[in-house]
């Protein structure tokens, strides 16, 4: 087997370790703080066990997207065999598996937390539980912006990935500054480095998102006729937190894409 059949075996097992171990933890975090709302209101068990579900659900995301990746980079590997020797092909596999793993963990980690402050505010006003679910939803949906980032840039890497510059090229373009071996390793590393700059850009906002998404759920159950400024607040604050995988993901396809 050549190097690039084993990248994308080795690709894999990080797309999909990786990405099981944010939704594992989150799932988790979720579960933890059920337990606790049902010890806390017994009465409303059967509400709070429903809404345990759907935070679950949502956070398990992540890790789905970690595994359609993981099994198209195993389907990919007859095609990694036509070409033994290739690090620009081998870099593709390796990018696509770490930034999907890299982002589906803070955005599998991040949905857990929020499902997890949003399930403690309903156990402390369960009055407020239809408000409280409806924003634990839209925070989970937009922690996981940064994983749909990095699976967009992991599906570009899957199928190929980046072109290899010509050989002996010279000029001012980006990858120019490397050396170049028959193009292949300017090709590898503009690969690698799109991977790293999504999967990596997409936990710190996944997260950033996430604690205010936790801490709104919170505040909104504790003061619900103050909703309105509590949501505009959020939304504001996490579109802002939110720029950094944005441009991460423009960094990552000028890599990817540029001529």
């Amino acid at each position: 087997m050549g190097i690039a059949g084993a990248a994308a075996l080795l690709a894999a097992g990080l797309a999909m370790g990786l990405g099981a171990l944010g939704s594992g933890f989150g799932l988790g975090l979720a579960a933890i703080s059920a337990i606790r709302a049902v010890e806390r209101q017994p009465a409303k068990r059967t509400i709070l066990f429903r809404n345990m579900l759907v935070g679950q659900a949502v956070t398990e995301t992540p890790a789905i997207f970690a595994l359609m990746v993981a099994l198209l980079l195993y389907f990919s590997l007859e095609r990694a065999l036509d070409a033994p020797w290739s690090p620009a092909r081998a870099a593709a596999f390796l990018g696509a598996g770490l930034c999907i793993g890299v982002g589906a963990l803070g955005s599998g980690f991040g949905s857990g937390l929020i499902a997890h402050d949003a399930l403690d505010g309903m156990s402390a006003n369960p009055s407020s539980q239809g408000s409280v679910l409806l924003l634990m939803l839209i925070g989970q949906a937009w922690a996981q912006t940064g994983c749909i980032f990095a699976l967009v840039v992991s599906l570009f890497l899957v199928s190929g990935g980046a072109p290899s510059a010509p050989a002996g090229a010279e000029d001012l373009r980006l990858w120019s500054l490397i050396p170049l071996a028959g193009g292949e390793m300017a090709g590898a590393a503009r690969n690698l480095g799109s991977s790293l700059a999504m999967g990596l850009g997409a936990v710190g906002s996944s997260l950033g998102i996430a604690f205010a998404g936790g801490r709104a759920c919170r505040s909104l159950a504790a003061a619900p006729a103050a909703g309105a400024r509590i949501r505009a607040v959020y939304f504001i604050g996490s579109a802002t937190a939110q720029s950094p995988s944005v441009f991460s993901l423009i960094v990552a396809l000028i890599l990817l894409l540029g001529a």
